[in-house]
């Protein structure tokens, strides 16, 4: 986004009506005046200086702000909705202060997450946190085998780097493959898999199967991301260069969090790109992170990365039938990589 007054680009952003609705399920309103002021009375009261430019704005879990202050300090602001812990997201207080504690101290470990400017405070009926807006590096196309290496190695990293915390108060545990229906509930408002039901039994009947032997077979808990996708990642000389959204970070089944990574690590819209891996690819995403692991995997255990991979990619086409039921994006979605998939499931083990 090139620069430009925050509530400008507000403004620009509430012209999308997808935008509109989720900016009301996160901050009870879409009224640009009012989230503009509400926003500047936050970062004075905590930086001493109102927004001068917006560098960011989206929504989707949460409302993200990158913003440029009048004081020159750049940052980057995402509020939350607080959400039952039976949900995907988990959103409570204490988990966002577990969550910043152990993302602060990545940074300080050299690990590549943004630094913590302000821990979890209250934003309107939500909690905001900010962090400092770091954007080294470029985006880069995930289906270059570099580029793969890098992001498998990068988690691997990660979930040697927060076992210490694991025990931290406050954390949640991952709520994938538990809820008592098929899907837990969506992580946010665009999305109602009841009401698009119609014509989605194909997807509902691999995600059944895949999600049988996800829960039949045991695993290990680490503290991993859950989010491990291309749109959080920049990159510098084939190496990552940072990782955002630390609000994904969960207490989860490994081998859930690699079959997460294996289906989406390709997926984003800021570059143009295909968004969903092969079936080569996605297995050799997980046999990078086993490698720099250091320790192989069981038959069993790659059966459940295979079937957790497959879950996931069968949420994904769930949630792009319940905004695209008649196809018309079809072409490069997770719906035309499951229905091409070749085997049980999307991994080959």
């Amino acid at each position: 986004m090139n620069r430009v007054l925050f509530h400008e680009a507000l403004q620009t952003a509430m012209e999308d009506k997808e935008n509109v609705i989720l900016c009301r399920s996160i901050l009870g309103t879409a009224d640009v005046g009012r989230i503009a002021e509400e926003t500047n009375r936050f970062c004075i009261r905590h930086f001493g200086s109102a927004a001068a430019t917006a560098l960011y704005v989206g929504f989707s879990v949460g409302a993200s702000f990158g913003l440029e202050l009048e004081n020159g300090l750049r940052l980057f602001m995402k509020v939350h909705q607080p959400t039952s812990a039976d949900t995907l997201t988990a959103i409570s207080k204490s988990y966002l202060c577990a969550m910043s504690s152990v993302q602060k101290s990545l940074a300080e470990q050299g690990f590549p997450c943004p630094g913590v400017l302000l821990g979890p405070t209250e934003f309107g009926t939500g909690i905001a946190t900010v962090d400092a807006f770091a954007a080294p590096g470029e985006l880069k196309d995930a289906h270059s085998p570099e580029i793969r290496r890098a992001i498998a190695r990068a988690l691997a990293r990660l979930i040697t780097a927060t076992e210490p915390h694991k025990g931290a108060e406050g954390l949640t545990h991952g709520r994938f493959c538990k809820s008592e229906s098929l899907y837990p509930v969506p992580h946010n408002a665009l999305f109602d898999f009841a009401k698009t039901s119609n014509g989605a039994a194909w997807i509902d009947a691999i995600a059944g199967q895949a999600k049988r032997t996800v829960n039949r077979i045991g695993g290990n808990t680490v503290l991993g991301h859950v989010d491990w996708s291309l749109k959080h990642f920049r990159f510098r000389d084939g190496e990552v260069a940072m990782v955002y959204d630390w609000d994904s970070l969960k207490l989860e089944d490994e081998l859930n969090v690699l079959g997460i990574a294996a289906a989406t690590y390709t997926t984003t819209w800021d570059i143009p790109v295909k968004i969903t891996p092969s079936q080569e690819e996605a297995h050799a995403f997980a046999l990078e992170y086993e490698q720099a692991r250091g320790t192989r995997f069981s038959r069993d255990e790659w059966t459940k990365i295979a079937a957790a991979a497959t879950y996931c990619m069968a949420y994904v086409a769930r949630c792009e039938h319940a905004l695209d039921a008649e196809g018309e994006r079809y072409e490069g979605s997770f719906r035309q990589a499951l229905a091409s998939m070749t085997g049980e499931y999307y991994l080959q083990v």
